[in-house]
């Protein structure tokens, strides 16, 4: 590779020091590539798992050689020529423009260039000027879709969106299947991974769920995947366990129809955020590891990460903001009985339940077994 004369301690000394002052998304994104290629030795797999092409690792491992190792150099530079000598002369552009107002068209345009000695103007010339220079069409607004408008629900617990991930790279060497669940009120997220992907491991994940939770859960919505459902396998399944184990709970279990996975949108988005920041650094030495480390990630992004969707808010503090601002809200009559199980059941042990989340993710360890640990 070409980068075989630097090691991964020696780039990371260069770099670190800046990736402490650094904001930019973009530039950290390309210097945690740079980084990452060297600590696995392999280019090509680096790229895979950050969803990259070798050529764009190579072209900014050029850049920042040549810019002595200097973070600055990976920003994009402007693409504009320095020079463009064939660049229409600005006093023929001004006559076209004139003539264009006068109601002419190219044809004319270039009759009347030549008659003032300007013949060399070809018809495309004046067309491109004419299309530079025309104003911007009014976009038509395209109505979206019922199912594809933006909505917020107002009481934490009142649905949560759940579906699976298969991880991107191999852990323990085969892949993993990661279980997820999404607040849509509050986008409080729960996930753990499993080497395989059917109800047993459904109903360990819920109720995984249920004690990780820090407010009480009305509805779950799901696809109509086979570990969620038998509704698409004929009757000879029988009841799906999942369905047992909500009716059990008093629990609603929702599916939306099948195609229309945009009902499903908060949990598929959050998909794409752990692709951004989590599988790419996620230690893939054993599925036990790899938990530990999706649990350090999800306390970061419950607690500390801001979501542009909840007003830059982390979860935590949109939480705490319902706790007040759900009591006075005019709801809808039906939403009633799910307000009254969260005023009952949620303050007096929320905020508790999730500073224990958060150790308990730290830590590796279900809410169950924290108790045991400290």
């Amino acid at each position: 590779m070409a980068s075989h004369k630097y090691t991964y301690q020696t780039l990371r000394d260069k770099l670190m020091p800046q990736l402490r002052r650094c904001r930019d998304r973009d530039l950290r994104i390309k210097a945690e590539l740079l980084l990452y290629g060297l600590k696995l030795g392999n280019v090509s797999l680096a790229c895979e798992r950050h969803g990259f092409g070798r050529s764009f690792y190579y072209k900014w491992w050029k850049r920042l050689v040549e810019g002595d190792f200097k973070l600055s150099s990976l920003e994009e530079e402007s693409r504009k020529p320095k020079r463009s000598p064939r660049m229409i002369d600005g006093v023929i552009e001004t006559r076209i423009a004139y003539y264009r107002r006068k109601g002419y068209g190219a044809d004319m345009i270039q009759e009347y260039l030549r008659r003032e000695g300007r013949s060399g103007v070809s018809r495309s010339t004046i067309n491109h000027v004419l299309n530079k220079r025309r104003p911007p069409e009014r976009k038509r607004r395209i109505r979206l879709k019922k199912h594809r408008k933006r909505y917020e629900l107002v009481i934490p617990g009142q649905r949560l969106q759940m579906d699976v991930k298969y991880t991107p790279m191999k852990v323990e060497g085969q892949t993993a299947f990661v279980y997820v669940a999404v607040d849509e009120c509050t986008r409080w997220r729960f996930a753990y991974s499993y080497a395989a992907l059917n109800a047993h491991w459904t109903i360990d994940f819920l109720e995984r769920l249920k004690r990780a939770c820090p407010f009480p859960i009305a509805t779950i919505q799901t696809d109509n995947g086979h570990e969620f459902t038998y509704k698409l396998m004929g009757n000879g399944h029988g009841k799906h366990p999942m369905e047992e184990w909500c009716s059990k709970h008093g629990i609603n279990h929702r599916l939306i129809p099948p195609g229309v996975k945009e009902l499903n949108g908060k949990v598929e988005r959050s998909h794409r955020i752990d692709a951004d920041y989590f599988y790419g650094r996620a230690p893939t030495k054993t599925l036990e590891i790899f938990n530990r480390a999706l649990g350090q990630w999800l306390s970061f992004y419950n607690t500390q990460r801001p979501h542009g969707g909840i007003g830059y808010l982390t979860p935590k503090e949109k939480l705490k903001e319902r706790i007040t601002g759900v009591k006075d809200e005019i709801l809808a009559e039906e939403l009633e009985p799910v307000r009254q199980k969260f005023l009952r059941d949620g303050p007096r042990f929320i905020m508790d339940q999730m500073e224990r989340q958060v150790l308990a993710l730290r830590l590796g360890v279900s809410l169950s077994e924290l108790g045991k640990v400290s």
